[in-house]
């Protein structure tokens, strides 16, 4: 009783001391601004936010495998199209309740991720990566061209979760929950064989860590995000059909992962915001916003390797301590 008590009082400071600093400070006020968005009232702004808040698990699931364990996969959309699939039969032919709905979905994509990562594994580098795309082709190949669960049409005219208000404050709770379990995933002493995986195969290998096991257990740990994230983006949309399994949907994760910046986890929320608004803003030019859109992320990616979110926290640190005199 006094270990528990003890370890509670020692996690409250913990998060004391994050809170006070410059990061923590910056993380809680941009949350709280998030929060007030339904408060503007505007079902436009807030429907932006829910994706970007969708996209942002799926893109921190794909940094977790590639970024911390050096896993690079190009299907990562097998696990977001798998579990989106499985969500919306459940809610739309069993009448599961949605969250009910998601958590089933969410399995089917642990156990897919643990079938694409036993073989795949034994592949490295880019024939990894490529490995990771074939799984992710053939299922959309297959749901093509069968029968089942719609075929070419998929599942449409879901319910709704509930307005889009509700909406909204559920999607934050689930992103929150699911970027502060990543975190800890990563700090903690699996995240550390990861990156020692990441590091130095054969030197992980050769310091007795079974390598091949603790590379499935990061799939898997990256397929169940990524089912949260499927999942939540078919209630979202209130619709599933092939094209989630597209190679298109994988490089967005990708994107969005190098855009933030890679092995952070919490750089996908600048990402996905930032891939997200662009994407909106970029809309009305039709066919001239692809090309723009590319060129940008290639400036982006050309002169900042780390991505954007350390050097511009750096930058704002650095004048935030020369108004204060420091």
């Amino acid at each position: 009783m006094m270990k528990l008590q003890f370890d509670w009082r020692s996690r409250l400071s913990r998060f004391r001391v994050w809170a006070l600093s410059f990061r923590g400070g910056i993380t809680l006020l941009c949350l709280v601004g998030l929060l007030l968005v339904p408060l503007t009232g505007r079902e436009y702004l807030a429907r932006i936010v829910i994706t970007a808040m969708i996209l942002t698990i799926f893109a921190a699931s794909w940094d977790l495998l590639a970024g911390f364990a050096g896993q690079v996969s190009f299907g990562h959309a097998a696990f977001f199209g798998i579990s989106g699939y499985v969500t919306a039969a459940f809610v739309k032919f069993v009448g599961a309740p949605w969250f009910l709905a998601i958590f089933i979905g969410t399995g089917w994509a642990v156990v897919f991720s643990l079938l694409i990562g036993i073989p795949c594994l034994r592949l490295k580098g880019p024939y990894l990566a490529l490995g990771t795309l074939a799984f992710a082709l053939i299922l959309y190949n297959l749901f093509l061209t069968g029968t089942w669960l719609g075929g070419t049409e998929g599942i449409s005219a879901l319910p709704n979760i509930g307005s889009v208000f509700v909406e909204f404050y559920i999607m934050a709770a689930f992103m929150v929950a699911s970027l502060i379990i990543m975190r800890a995933i990563v700090d903690s002493r699996l995240g550390t064989i990861l990156k020692a995986i990441r590091d130095d195969e054969v030197g992980a290998d050769a310091a007795g860590i079974n390598t091949t096991v603790y590379k499935l257990v990061a799939f898997m740990v990256s397929g169940l995000f990524a089912g949260i994230s499927g999942g939540l983006f078919v209630l979202d949309i209130t619709a599933v059909n092939p094209a989630v399994y597209q190679p298109l949907y994988s490089f967005y994760a990708i994107i969005m992962a190098s855009i933030g910046g890679i092995a952070t986890i919490y750089g996908s929320i600048v990402g996905s915001f930032l891939f997200t608004l662009l994407s909106e803003f970029l809309r009305p030019l039709a066919a001239a916003s692809l090309l723009i859109f590319a060129t940008l992320l290639i400036l982006i990616i050309r002169f900042s390797e780390e991505g954007v979110m350390n050097p511009f926290l750096e930058h704002v640190r650095d004048l935030w301590d020369k108004i204060r005199g420091r």
